[in-house]
């Protein structure tokens, strides 16, 4: 059987070959070798199983899903929503010269696909979920976290808590489904100055994709009463900590969460080109709304995460997204993502929290 799918897929692949020549095709050569109905598959079995595998192999989509780490009582899965393409014109701070070569020292394209990723908390208690991709929002790239939440193991009316990093498409986009909400038992948090900016009456007025995506995915939670804010840097729901990260948004924000001898910072979009921003922190991204303080957020997030040696979990870093951040030179850091073989260890059990 296998010699006549090898034979058939070698040419299907090569786009010669229909489903009636692999019917003709298999039967011919049993007569021509003499191998006998008992000893070989029968053609239709083995055009079948061909016609399977090239549509496998013509396949270009990817879907990784989900991703899970324990970290002392939380269980934290990462959610794949898609990717996106951020061409280097869109990147600043540098000539576009320099960002060329940074992107070729780094072996990257000059447009490269960033990931988006969600983040589910659950402390077995309570299940969080951190930003919550972009459904329909921005095009068929994007819009897979309801599936991957579902091959993860939980259900959308699982979700306890959302908390919004900040109110892009990307990350707000998946709160609605068909103007209902995508988490009919979730209680929405989104930081006080993020809200104000985005949600108000007046900007909404404006007409642009932008503000109309954030009011009409909170609308349902609005109504529900199951809408939120709160002053960053508070604790909007018991043990997970917000932190100020100005500059993407006006009230961009991450979340802390600590449990054990770990702790883990979820930090939004201080990053959208890791091999870029790494290498050269200074270098924003033409959605950074104010592109000096984005710039200084960055450099001290990255100094303090690679002085804590705490977990990093990025919207946009690689999936799955998780890891820690090393220093490289006096200004220049290095990303160390998660090892898969160690994400379920304990904490004793697996690297350090050090960032020496």
């Amino acid at each position: 059987m296998l010699q006549h799918i090898w034979r058939v897929r070698g040419l299907r692949a090569l786009g010669i070959v229909s489903l009636p020549f692999v019917l003709t095709g298999c039967a011919a050569w049993m007569q021509l070798t003499g191998e006998s109905e008992e000893n070989a598959a029968q053609p239709a079995e083995a055009a079948q199983v061909a016609e399977e595998s090239v549509a496998a192999y013509n396949r270009n989509d990817q879907s990784p899903g989900f991703f899970r780490m324990k970290m002392g009582t939380y269980l934290v899965t990462v959610l794949y929503d898609g990717s996106f393409e951020i061409n280097s014109k869109l990147m600043k701070g540098r000539t576009q010269a320099q960002i060329l070569n940074l992107l070729k020292l780094s072996k990257q394209p000059r447009a490269v696909r960033t990931s988006v990723n969600a983040f589910l908390l659950d402390d077995g208690e309570r299940v969080i979920l951190v930003d919550a991709g972009a459904s329909t929002a921005l095009g068929t790239s994007m819009g897979k976290l309801a599936t991957s939440l579902q091959m993860s193991g939980y259900k959308p009316d699982s979700v306890q808590f959302i908390l919004l990093t900040h109110l892009h498409p990307d990350h707000d986009g998946g709160l609605n489904v068909d103007g209902a909400a995508a988490f009919p038992n979730a209680e929405v948090y989104v930081p006080e100055q993020e809200a104000a900016y985005w949600l108000s009456g007046e900007r909404g007025k404006d007409n642009l994709p932008v503000y109309k995506g954030g009011l009409g995915s909170t609308a349902a939670y609005k109504e529900a009463g199951k809408f939120h804010t709160f002053t960053v840097g508070s604790s909007p729901i018991p043990g997970v900590q917000s932190v100020p990260l100005p500059g993407h948004t006006p009230g961009h924000t991450g979340y802390r969460i600590r449990s054990g001898k770990e702790s883990m910072l979820i930090w939004g979009d201080v990053v959208h080109n890791a091999a870029l921003q790494l290498s050269d922190p200074t270098i924003t991204v033409e959605f950074d709304m104010d592109q000096s303080k984005a710039r200084a957020t960055r450099a001290k997030a990255l100094k303090d995460a690679a002085t804590s040696g705490e977990w990093i979990a990025g919207s946009h870093l690689p999936f799955p997204a998780i890891g820690r951040v090393q220093a490289a030179g006096k200004t220049s850091y290095r990303w160390l993502p998660i090892d898969y073989a160690q994400a379920m260890m304990d904490a004793d059990t697996r690297q350090p929290m050090d960032g020496k």
